[in-house]
């Protein structure tokens, strides 16, 4: 396949720029501008993540084969659309404290822990194994940045964060029960045979 050449990000032609990427404006929450920014780049970090989370599991959903590949396609698109409102939840938050979420490819990369899997298939339980180790990370940073929150004196950025960790955590736990299975296909089972 041909590379693509050109501009990744286009500026419009027309109309007037509302705010500077990277610039922090006043905020409705009261939450003073140092402050806000300190949440703003740790809110940026989990929704960078969440977005890379998000392509993970659609990922997965799209191309899972195997012996309970309908049960764990139905978990995968649940899940999936459950992070993609995490991402647009934390998105908003990050408006509402002043800022401007990532949103293009280079500026999503550039903060997300979460990795993204190269564009090969994978067996299923491989693909698991890695939204496991995506739900890990990005727990442990929501995790942190609760105890940011509220160190900030932003109850309602840690109750957020809060809300949406108990759903990240029930899903991990289903992944897991799903790598439990034996009847999701081993390599090394594979590799014997």
């Amino acid at each position: 396949m041909a590379q693509k050449q050109g501009r990744l990000v286009r500026e419009p032609d027309t109309g007037e720029r509302r705010q500077e990427w990277g610039t922090i404006a006043e905020n409705a929450l009261r939450v003073n501008r140092a402050d806000a920014g300190v949440l703003i780049d740790a809110l940026s970090v989990d929704h960078a993540g969440s977005f890379n989370l998000f392509y993970l599991l659609r990922k997965h959903y799209w191309t899972a084969a195997g012996a309970e590949h309908e049960e764990v396609a139905n978990f995968l698109e649940d899940a999936y659309k459950r992070v993609r409102k995490i991402n647009d939840e934390l998105a908003i938050r990050i408006v509402e404290l002043g800022g401007i979420p990532p949103n293009t490819p280079p500026t999503l990369q550039e903060r997300a822990e979460v990795p993204l899997e190269a564009e090969d298939l994978y067996d299923l339980r491989a693909s698991l194994e890695g939204d496991l180790d995506g739900y890990a990370i990005l727990i442990v940073s929501m995790r942190e940045h609760i105890a940011l929150a509220e160190e900030k004196a932003d109850p309602g950025t840690a109750e957020l964060l809060r809300d949406h960790l108990e759903n990240l955590e029930d899903d991990a736990h289903t992944i897991e029960q799903f790598l439990e299975d034996e009847t999701l296909v081993r390599a090394e089972v594979l590799k014997e045979r």
